[in-house]
């Protein structure tokens, strides 16, 4: 048979008070006890040290050295009679001289007291005190012990003993004292326990009750609770949640029909409107992709919200026409692919906004046209150049000897030149497709020096002078020696090429902190200063004309800063048109 809920609960609270009351009250009343122990102990032990200074005082001490056995005995009855005490005298040797409780015939039966607690306090302290039973009276007595001193010298001790069976009745009397109380105060406590419980019991179980009822789906349920207390206040608290989780499931079941509908059309951002035009569901994508700041938008029309006209526009048309439309959408930093669909709710038709950034889309897209444009246009040329000269040595040329020598050559360059923008983009090709290389450490400086003699004869047929300012010391860099020799090939190469005859060309060092600077300075014609900045793309010339006339591809610089941004280098330039340039690439040190 299961027991009842509020038997349950009232069985607890009623063992947890009573426990409570018992362990309280058992804990004051030895608290209590031993202070009333310490108390009446205190007091006999203060009355003992009154005594003793009494017969201090009136105890001839001579008597004591000479050892005057009458005057003493007549001297401890005495005082035993007046004071209601045991009252001894001792030597300094322990012996027992007098004692009011031992005939004189049986003093000399008596054990050495010099040992004895009392007396070894009083040696140490002004007095000593000990409570034992005496093996002489076979009492419970507690004793009080002083020296004896004449002119500072020790002559004897006084010691009194009161009998404490007196106090132990006392005591035994207080702790049965307190047991009663103890059972009366915690049957009183019971019962008033018993009452308040059931009283609480019974409105508790009404509240589970109630709840209960709240739980199976009774929302219209409400809890009366009288007096008002805690408990009517759970109540209250329990009348309004269920208040408004009858409101709340409401919402839901409209909000679900809604939800479910937009979460089928999700990709990437989405909005969904109402047909009131009013924002009813969106996520933190979509406000990202419209670039609103705004998240508090639900119940705001789309107008307020989306500042794009062209896609305002677009919403517009779609609930003047509620047909499937899909656009592109450009911001001042993205390009949106549009979706607009249509949302069936109770209230009418909305609209499904999806949104898609395809900026990086169309930025490849851009990228791929440019370079299909640029490698067209970079075959056309020679292809254009190589297929003139060869018709007119068709036509006319082959019977003049230094023509046809001379277009033969033409054609060659040409090749040349097709070859290398061959060889240029393969190698553009093979670098971006690498991934995972793992460098080491290497000394770059013999590596350097090499690439600067293999120049050093085009340099001279130029008549360009070559300088060079090495570190001595030995150093290592992180990277690839193949890819760090191509670098500064495409780097010395270019210098070459755009520095006039009779010019010059440095090649410099330096270790700066974890960091080496290879540089390259040229006095050559210099790069102007708004297109520093598109230098490194694909094909991109300064000088279209001196370029193709030096055999350059446009694709060198390309390569060297995707080589650089293999291993982790850096690469920067300055320049000044008539002045020259000055390409740096920074290394980190291994």
């Amino acid at each position: 048979m299961q027991i009842p809920f509020q038997n349950k609960l009232r069985a607890r609270l009623l063992a947890i008070l009573i426990l409570s009351i018992f362990v309280t009250s058992t804990i004051v009343g030895i608290f209590l006890y031993q202070h009333f122990h310490t108390f009446l102990y205190d007091r006999f032990s203060s009355d003992l040290q009154k005594y003793i200074s009494l017969n201090k005082e009136i105890l001839d001490q001579k008597k004591v050295v000479g050892n005057d056995h009458e005057y003493l005995k007549k001297f401890v009855d005495r005082s035993a009679r007046l004071f209601g005490c045991r009252v001894t005298i001792i030597d300094t040797a322990g012996v027992v001289l007098v004692d009011s409780e031992v005939p004189d015939k049986q003093i000399g039966l008596l054990e050495n007291h010099l040992q004895r607690i009392e007396i070894q306090q009083a040696l140490k302290h002004k007095y000593g005190s000990n409570i034992r039973k005496s093996s002489t009276v076979g009492q419970n007595l507690l004793y009080m012990a002083e020296a004896l001193v004449i002119n500072n010298k020790r002559v004897g001790f006084l010691r009194l003993a009161i009998n404490t069976d007196d106090v132990d009745a006392l005591l035994f009397l207080t702790r049965s004292y307190f047991i009663i109380a103890g059972i009366v105060l915690l049957l009183l406590s019971s019962i008033i326990v018993m009452v308040l419980v059931s009283r609480i019991n019974r409105n508790l179980y009404e509240i589970v009750r109630k709840a209960r009822q709240i739980a199976k789906g009774e929302l219209n349920t409400r809890i009366e609770i009288y007096p008002k207390d805690e408990l009517s206040l759970l109540g209250e608290n329990l009348n309004q949640m269920a208040q408004k989780l009858s409101e709340s499931l409401e919402n839901l079941k409209s909000d679900k029909n809604n939800l479910n509908t937009v979460l089928s059309s999700v990709q990437d951002g989405i909005i969904a409107i109402d047909p009131a035009k009013e924002i009813i569901f969106y996520n933190k994508q979509a406000l990202t992709l419209i670039e609103c700041p705004d998240e508090d938008i639900i119940g705001k029309s789309f107008f307020h919200v989306i500042r794009n006209q062209h896609l305002n526009s677009l919403l517009t048309n779609f609930f003047a026409n509620p047909v499937f439309l899909k656009d592109d959408i450009k911001f001042e930093t993205h390009t949106l692919d549009v979706i607009i669909t249509s949302l069936t709710i109770e209230a009418g038709q909305g609209a499904v906004l999806v949104l898609r950034d395809v900026t990086h889309y169309k930025m490849l897209e851009k990228i791929r046209k440019t370079f299909v444009a640029n490698v067209s246009h970079e075959f056309k040329t020679p292809l254009a150049a190589i297929r003139g000269y060869a018709e007119s040595l068709l036509d006319w040329a082959l019977d003049d000897e230094s023509v046809r020598t001379k277009y033969v050559q033409k054609i060659v360059k040409q090749s040349n030149q097709l070859e290398n923008l061959v060889s240029d983009l393969l190698e553009l090709a093979r670098i971006e497709k690498v991934q995972n290389i793992e460098f080491g450490p290497f000394d770059p400086i013999p590596l350097l020096k090499e690439i600067i003699t293999e120049f050093s004869h085009i340099a001279r047929s130029r008549r360009i002078t070559i300088a060079t300012h090495l570190i001595n010391e030995p150093c290592k860099i992180m990277g690839d020696e193949d890819m760090f020799h191509s670098i500064l090939t495409n780097l010395i190469d270019n210098a070459i090429k755009y520095t006039p005859e009779d010019g010059s060309i440095k090649i410099e060092t330096t270790v700066l902190e974890k960091k080496i600077q290879f540089s390259i300075i040229d006095s050559g014609i210099g790069i102007p200063a708004k297109d520093l900045a598109r230098i490194f793309e694909r094909f991109y010339r300064v000088d279209k004309s001196r370029s193709r006339a030096v055999g350059g591809t446009g694709l060198g610089l390309s390569i060297v800063k995707h080589l650089a941004e293999l291993q982790n280098a850096e690469i920067k330039v300055q320049s000044e048109p008539g002045t020259g340039s000055t390409f740096s690439v920074w290394f980190d040190l291994a």
